[in-house]
């Protein structure tokens, strides 16, 4: 960060989204630092450090459970709240991350914010439902001089979508959330990658209930297929409600066709299609052997 010029510490989020939102310098958050330090742009010239805000807890209120955005990779693999359900997977693919040095400095909030193609934690939360509660955020549909409201919740697919704009709007990342699973609840992560120690290639997450062979609560996620992880609406769709054995052979079809995944040096759209179709299937039927 060769142009920093500007170091902040707030010690409440009012603060902090203040700063955020000057028009200059240019400001962005500081929280684990493992992609700002080696990839910020360089008209970054001040950084706004989260350390003191209280984002670094792990909570479960009734039926939710709430994710600071600054709790480290490292604090999920270890979560005793995530490692006892369905969330588990989580706690999975936070590992899968990266080594034990970048889990204990790298946070879930940075983790949404960089995500790319195959981040195997972003391809678990939008499986488990995840929404993103955003500090600062604007509600253009009222008049100018209005005052805007300060939080704003949003689906995780959502924020992905539309993360630039929002971010660009001096808005911060406080916590993700998600509802408790069921106890009949089950989830699967698996991936394919140049090694078994690799970042992967394509990842899938399934999780949902079985009983007497039909499936509810289908939640499906894919990673590498697409500029972020995403979820499978149509297979969901497709086998709520349905007993598999009869319906996911057709279902991943129709689903399958929808796919038209880049290629890149690390596989072509042939090769990301068909791991698509081979993992979802496979976190799929994991899920329900194990149901």
């Amino acid at each position: 960060m060769l142009n920093l010029k500007e170091y902040h510490r707030p010690k409440d989020l009012t603060e902090a989204v203040a700063l955020l939102q000057r028009k200059q310098p240019r400001t962005v958050v500081l929280s684990g630092g493992t992609w700002l330090v080696g990839e910020a742009p360089r008209d970054v010239e001040a950084v706004v450090d989260i350390a003191d805000l209280g984002l670094n807890r792990i909570l479960v209120e009734g039926n939710l459970v709430r994710i600071g955005a600054a709790v480290t990779h490292q604090q999920l693999v270890e979560s005793e709240q995530l490692r006892t359900s369905a969330l588990r997977v989580i706690s999975e693919t936070a590992q899968a991350m990266s080594g034990l040095n970048i889990r204990n400095r790298a946070t879930i909030g940075g983790a949404i914010v960089t995500a790319d193609a195959a981040s195997p934690l972003v391809t678990a939360l939008l499986a488990c439902d995840a929404e993103v509660v955003i500090a600062g955020a604007k509600d253009k549909t009222k008049p100018a001089d209005a005052p805007s409201d300060f939080w704003k919740v949003l689906p995780l697919a959502g924020f992905l979508a539309y993360r630039r704009q929002i971010l660009d709007e001096g808005t911060l990342i406080t916590e993700v959330r998600m509802p408790l699973p069921s106890p009949d609840t089950r989830s699967h992560y698996t991936r394919v990658a140049r090694t078994p120690r690799d970042y992967p290639i394509v990842c899938a997450v399934a999780a949902f209930a079985m009983k007497d062979g039909i499936a509810g609560h289908v939640r499906i996620a894919v990673g590498g297929v697409a500029a972020t992880p995403i979820r499978l609406s149509r297979l969901e769709f497709g086998l709520e409600k349905k007993r598999l054995a009869d319906w996911l052979d057709g279902e991943m079809e129709a689903q399958m066709a929808l796919l038209d995944p880049p290629g890149d040096w690390l596989g072509s759209a042939e090769y990301r299609k068909e791991m698509a179709r081979v993992l979802v299937r496979r976190a799929i039927l994991a899920v329900a052997g194990a149901s």
